[in-house]
């Protein structure tokens, strides 16, 4: 039945649109025919589906036969391939550096999250956003969410101070009418012995609520359990980083239901605990496994380039490995890399799943994730904003 629906409304969406006579004027049409669609949202794939790409969005899915291909519509046969949303880096530093966004956009990471930059906001003030905007303008890029600067006390862990709750509201406006597409803040006051003052409870309180009356979410850096309750309190949306050190099963709960999601980044933890002997990446893959089991909503995002260990550029097959090893199956690591990795940017209405109306970012790849994730490594195609910008078919 909910498939049923799902097609009826998708071609009622279809024929809405105007399609025009095909002329140089005309929006591109595309149609995907044959291939298994895994939308995102964590249901069963389609088989044998049709995805047509009208212009920059998608305005309809679902079984070949089910729903019309426009007549201007350049056929795209991907049969035996799987049809997924594009994937989202919803942690990483250096992404205002285009040979690394197109790195990632041909690996079929279309979107990345950009969570702080220390050196280039001193050098540059409120011109990063400017700077993000030019680089999204280029459709071989992959899609920059920018934070701007880390926002953290005097001498805090970050770079962007603020002195009180009044300074802070002050100071996230500021940064929101910059540009800054999400707000990130510092939860950290000890590193392998490294120590930094922190943000107030009431410091932390004043970001959040401003940011959200604004329409702006909150991400945290945390390293510990005590952090995460710290963030959970404050109101923050979504901690970045799986504690090192064991969450109570309290704490845990109380994140589920309120909805706040977690950014693992156990690349990092797996990079740090390898060069320092540590076993920090073992506690982020039991605090994981548990956070999932009691039904938290988890984000792909691997802190690439955040700390000088190597990282993936363009597929995060790390992450996606050791989140398989820590217990989530292959639909809960596509959706952490779709759905839930939009909602965290902020962008969860327009890009994530591939349903009518949402964004055109899509990635084809040979075989099936569902039955072995190293598929997605077997590109055949990357849309992005409706546009093919690479085509290995």
């Amino acid at each position: 039945m909910r498939r049923t629906i799902r097609v009826l409304l998708c071609s009622l969406f279809l024929l809405a649109v105007p399609l025009g006579s095909g002329g140089k004027d005309a929006p591109m049409t595309l149609a995907l025919l044959y291939g298994r669609v895994v939308d995102g949202n964590g249901g069963d794939p389609i088989e044998s589906a049709a995805v047509i790409v009208r212009d920059t969005r998608i305005v309809a899915v679902g079984p070949v036969g089910g729903i019309p291909v426009p007549d201007d519509a350049e056929v795209l046969d991907v049969r035996g391939a799987t049809i997924l949303p594009g994937f989202i880096n919803a942690h990483v530093h250096h992404g205002y550096d285009a040979s690394n966004l197109r790195a990632w956009a041909q690996a079929g990471v279309t979107t990345v999250r950009d969570l702080g930059t220390q050196s280039r906001w001193a050098e540059r003030s409120s011109g990063v956003f400017e700077d993000r905007d030019a680089l999204n303008a280029d459709v071989q890029n992959a899609r920059l969410v920018a934070a701007g600067p880390i926002v953290t006390t005097v001498g805090g862990y970050g770079g962007y101070a603020v002195t009180s709750p009044e300074d802070a509201r002050a100071k996230v406006d500021g940064l929101i009418d910059a540009g800054a597409d999400v707000i990130k803040i510092a939860i950290e006051d000890d590193l392998q012995g490294r120590r930094w003052p922190m943000l107030t409870q009431e410091e932390m309180m004043a970001i959040v609520k401003t940011a959200h009356a604004r329409g702006i979410r909150v991400a945290a850096h945390v390293s510990r359990s005590e952090h995460v309750r710290m963030a959970l309190e404050a109101g923050v949306d979504d901690v970045n980083h799986m504690a090192v050190d064991r969450v109570s099963s309290d704490l845990l709960t109380r994140m589920v239901v309120r909805g706040m999601v977690w950014v693992p980044t156990l690349e990092l933890w797996e990079g740090v605990s390898h060069r320092h002997g540590l076993s920090w990446n073992l506690w982020a893959a039991s605090n994981l496994r548990r956070f999932v089991e009691a039904g938290g909503v988890v984000a792909l995002g691997t802190d690439f380039d955040g700390y000088s260990t190597p990282f993936d550029l363009g597929m995060p097959f790390t992450e996606i490995r050791l989140m398989h090893e820590a217990g989530m199956t292959a639909m809960q690591i596509i959706q952490a890399a779709t759905r839930n990795a939009a909602v965290v940017c902020g962008l969860g209405d327009s890009l994530g799943t591939i349903e009518p109306g949402k964004i055109a970012d899509l990635l084809v790849v040979e075989g099936d994730p569902l039955t072995d994730l190293d598929a997605v490594g077997s590109v055949l195609l990357v849309i992005r904003d409706g546009v093919v910008i690479r085509d290995d078919r």
